[in-house]
């Protein structure tokens, strides 16, 4: 159990150093980007157009799955050291 709530909070911790990265904060503001051109390009499509639509949704929906994982991660790694602290004292 020990080792598993390590290896998370370790993986939370890489991902907090990624997400305060210059390298993830230019991800992070891509993507936060492509949301705003898919929601801009979403005005703009014919009603009718379905496929296009659908796949300028999951454009969008992808963009916003990375920021949510990449945070996810982080928070996973602070509850598991938040619990590898209690166990140990």
């Amino acid at each position: 159990m020990n080792e598993e709530l390590i290896a998370t909070a370790e993986m939370g911790d890489a991902a907090k150093k990624f997400a305060e990265s210059e390298l993830g904060q230019c991800l992070l503001g891509m993507a936060e980007q492509d949301v705003l051109l898919a929601q801009g390009d979403l005005i703009d499509i014919d009603p009718d157009d379905t496929k296009k639509i659908r796949d300028t949704q999951n454009r969008a929906k992808l963009a916003l799955s990375f920021k949510q994982w990449l945070f996810e991660l982080i928070d996973k790694g602070e509850a598991a050291l938040e619990i590898f602290r209690q166990e140990r004292d």
